[in-house]
Formats: structure tokens, C-alpha cells, sequence
């Protein structure tokens, strides 16, 4: 399932580390939905979480201290494999319609309006994809609980990448590990970055990538979004074309 959430904005300035303001929304609309029963299921530490989401800001200039959205406005494209999470994202986010909430900068988001929007069928086992969300690799070392994230022109990446995937597959409950065999990424015109998130600086790739691997898979991290942090709004991607090998 996959919705876009529409949203204005009091005053034109958007701080450059937005998503936790918009993970923060997604927790105060499970809290008040329901009598919040639904907030563990995906908020409890260390749970999965079946989502992913990226955040739309066109018409923006980005400086040094933040966003400049002249127009205002902004989307959240939501993305889930799971229907049962996104009938409860999407209800919760609709009790919302008409309320701000607050943001830095003296600003506040008010949701606008809710759309359900197309999903494309993937029948092929080769797809170009654009990530509308940046692609975060995540490799965590638990001796000394550090993070090292990898774009894709990083040594390292394809072996990192592999490894969030096997982990993401295992926790899916749903596919078998084998589904991961002849998957492959392909960079095809895309460029490293560093985003804030949480007060770091993270690197990710954005841009235009070819994936292949087995159908159900394709399927799968097209709804589900790729590699780290999906929940925090990372690895949602647009499919740009399909083809038959």
C-alpha cells in the first residue's frame, strides 16, 4: 500500500534535519488513533518496522541553517507491504487532517489532504529505479557500538548492502533467504551525498540505479523500501522502467 500525505507549512523555513519532525508526526498520530494501541506495535524499541516513506519538498532552496519551501508545501509518499500497517498509518495520519504540529523555526506542518496512490505490478526480473528517498547503508559494529555507512562509491558497499538485505529478508518473516540469490544493483547515474539525521551527518546515495534479482523480491523492496533506516525515511524508490532479461 502506498499513500501520499499533503502538507502546508506556516512559514517557508524547514529545518535541514526534518525526518525525526516527521517520524515525531507518525508517533503523535499512533498515540492519539485508537487509544494509541497500535503505537508498540511499531514503535517498541528495537521492533522492525514493515514501512518506509520519503519526504517530497519541491520548490526549495537548501542553505547552511535550513530549507526555504516558497511555496509552502510539502509531501510524504508512505510505502508499506503490509496492508494492515498502512490502513493504520493511513487512518491515523487522516485524524490529523486540519491540525498543525509543531516544527522549528517558529513553523508548523498541518496534513492537507491523503491520497492513495498507484503501485505498479513488478512482473520482470530487471528494473530502473530513482530513489525518492536516499539509499542508507548501515554497517554496525556492536564491540564499539559504532555506525559506518556507505554510499556507493564506497569499498565496501556491495558486501554491506548484502548484509543489511539478508538481515532485512530474515526479519520479513515472509521470504526465504534464498530470494537474495542473482540479486544485483547496478549504479547507473547517481551521486553520493551526506544528510542529517538526528544531528549526523550520514552518507547515502541518490539517483538512478538498475536492480535485478527474483520477482517476488523486486516486489518486495518496491513496497518495502531498500537497506537501512526505511522507517526513518531512507530506501523508498520510483520504478523508471521494467525490462525482460
Amino acid at each position: 500500500m502506498r499513500f501520499k500525505v499533503e502538507l502546508e507549512l506556516k512559514n517557508e523555513h524547514l529545518p535541514l534535519d526534518y525526518r525525526p519532525a516527521i517520524i515525531s508526526l507518525f508517533k503523535h498520530s499512533l498515540t492519539v488513533y485508537e487509544n494509541g494501541k497500535h503505537f508498540n506495535i511499531y514503535y517498541e524499541t528495537g521492533k522492525d518496522k514493515p514501512f518506509t516513506f520519503a519526504v517530497g519538498i519541491p520548490n526549495s532552496k537548501f542553505t547552511k541553517e535550513m530549507i526555504v519551501v516558497s511555496n509552502k508545501k510539502i509531501h510524504i509518499i508512505f510505502s508499506t507491504s503490509d496492508i494492515a500497517t498502512g490502513i493504520v498509518f493511513f487512518n491515523a495520519l487522516l485524524m490529523q487532517k486540519n491540525k498543525s504540529y509543531p516544527l522549528v523555526h517558529e513553523n508548523t506542518m498541518t496534513v492537507k489532504n491523503i491520497l492513495v496512490e498507484k503501485e505498479f505490478s513488478i512482473t520482470t526480473n530487471t528494473i530502473e529505479v530513482m530513489f525518492k528517498s536516499p539509499l542508507c547503508v548501515r554497517e554496525h559494529n556492536k564491540e564499539n557500538n559504532k555506525d559506518t555507512y556507505y554510499s556507493y562509491e564506497k569499498e565496501g558497499f556491495n558486501e554491506a548492502l548484502n548484509n543489511v538485505l539478508e538481515l532485512q529478508i530474515a526479519n520479513s518473516n515472509t521470504l526465504p533467504m534464498s530470494i537474495l540469490e542473482d540479486f544485483a544493483i547496478t549504479p547507473i547515474r547517481c551521486k553520493k551525498t551526506v544528510v542529517r539525521h538526528h544531528s549526523q551527518f550520514v552518507e547515502v546515495t541518490v539517483g538512478l540505479f538498475s536492480l535485478t534479482g527474483n520477482i517476488a523480491l523486486l516486489n518486495y523492496l518496491y513496497t518495502s523500501g531498500v537497506a537501512s533506516r526505511k522507517s526513518s525515511g531512507f530506501g523508498l524508490f520510483e520504478i523508471i522502467r521494467k525490462e525482460t532479461l
